[in-house]
């Protein structure tokens, strides 16, 4: 999705953000809250409990390796679910066995409600479980005997999609659009059951976005985005996705403007905060980007990202924010290891000021990050260099060299295909 900031591939490497979909009457979930805090998370769809959100990753690649990409890894599930007797909070995992035998049931069965009702559920708990190749199985049964279940084939796309396969992915949430939003109109009314099928519209279509997003086709993702949130203003993840939309086409003037409305809505949101310091910082409002990170620290003190944001932006600024910029990084460090441009940036920074032997650890573990990104390894070079230990800044100039053989023998020396954690 145009242009990229490696920052936001940190925020969305791991995680899981769970939220509930609003249910039909007479139906209900227990047992289900949400994981962990910020670090990792990304919401997309509707938050005000209408879809379950489970883990999300967005991928960039560095910029100075010139290889921007955008991987976007969602798996969400908006669905009709069962009964609270049939969806009590599991204790153990669903088993192999039950899989097999739901599906069997749902094949060889006359079309039963109540068991499609079930069917559902089980899939539900198979995303929840991350179980998505049994979960493609079950929703592909439920939708040979329901070809129209929209939350099946809503369940059947985010299964693909985090497998890996957008193409199917696109087609089953264009379907699932085309049934929540056919025939009720895209306009205001009062109606309890249209606004209900607008409100899972704007749903889809921010799946869809996603969906889109992951295919580079950045500009059809941006109007279904636009669409969810002419649908849906109030719905937070519509106006928070339109905004990493915005962002993603560079657009950062209407990006902050969406993040803010995101914030409207949810103030406290880590996520929004951070990305909104991201659109203020691109935007060049640096003093108002330095602002939105403090706001966050203060807000998310744990948020190791916020303090990556601050870091970085305060090193870039130099002079004695450097030093500043440099604390800042060494606290996201110690609140996230395994966040590659806090290392990488860290390290280079230390490197800057004369400080290789300190530098070196925080190099290392960027490469060991993101093993076939060819800086952490010049960097080491460099560092080895200066501490006198030619034969490792060999092997590392080796490594370096390696690297970008094999991509131009894959034709990806300047395309947008590597990920950072590669």
């Amino acid at each position: 999705m145009g242009s990229c900031d490696t920052r936001h591939s940190v925020v969305y490497r791991r995680g899981s953000y769970i939220v509930l979909r609003n249910l039909p009457p007479g139906y209900n979930v227990s047992g289900i809250s949400p994981a962990k805090n910020f670090p990792g998370l990304l919401s997309f769809g509707r938050v005000a409990f209408r879809m379950i959100l489970i883990s999300a990753t967005i991928q960039l690649s560095n910029l100075r390796a010139a290889t921007c990409a955008l991987l976007l890894t969602v798996i969400l599930f908006a669905a009709y679910v069962a009964p609270a007797q049939a969806l009590a909070s599991r204790e153990t995992p669903v088993t192999p066995k039950q899989v097999l035998q739901t599906i069997e049931r749902v094949r060889v069965s006359s079309p039963d409600r109540d068991l499609a009702v079930l069917a559902l559920s089980l899939g539900q708990q198979l995303l929840l479980e991350k179980r998505y190749s049994e979960a493609v199985e079950l929703f592909k049964a439920l939708l040979e005997k329901w070809p129209r279940e929209a939350p099946a084939l809503y369940g059947a796309a985010l299964a693909n999609f985090n497998l890996g396969r957008t193409v199917e992915a696109e087609s089953l949430i264009r379907a699932a659009v085309d049934i929540y939003l056919g025939g009720v109109g895209e306009t205001a009314g009062q109606n309890p059951v249209a606004m209900d099928q607008r409100a899972r519209g704007a749903d889809a279509l921010v799946l869809l976005a996603v969906v889109l997003g992951a295919r580079r086709e950045d500009n059809e993702a941006l109007k279904n985005v636009e669409r969810a949130v002419a649908l849906a203003p109030e719905n937070f993840d519509a106006q928070f996705t339109l905004g990493r939309a915005l962002y993603s086409v560079g657009d950062s003037a209407a990006a902050v403007k969406a993040f803010r409305a995101a914030l409207a809505l949810k103030p406290d949101d880590a996520k929004a905060l951070f990305f909104l310091a991201t659109a203020l910082e691109r935007s060049g409002n640096s003093d108002a980007a330095l602002n939105a990170y403090r706001d966050l620290i203060a807000r998310h003190p744990r948020a190791a990202e916020g303090h990556l944001g601050l870091g970085v932006l305060l090193i870039k600024r130099g002079g004695p924010d450097a030093e500043k910029g440099i604390q800042e990084l060494k606290s996201a460090v110690r609140i996230d290891p395994d966040l590659y441009e806090a290392q990488v940036t860290l390290g280079r920074a230390l490197l800057t000021r004369k400080l290789a032997a300190e530098s070196v650890e925080h190099l290392q573990r960027a490469a060991e990050l993101a093993p076939n990104n060819p800086e952490p390894h010049y960097q080491l070079a460099l560092a080895y260099r200066r501490l006198g230990l030619n034969a490792k800044a060999a092997e590392e100039s080796a490594i370096v060299k390696r690297i970008h053989e094999r991509r131009r023998g894959e034709g990806t020396e300047n395309s947008s295909t590597t990920r950072p954690d590669q």
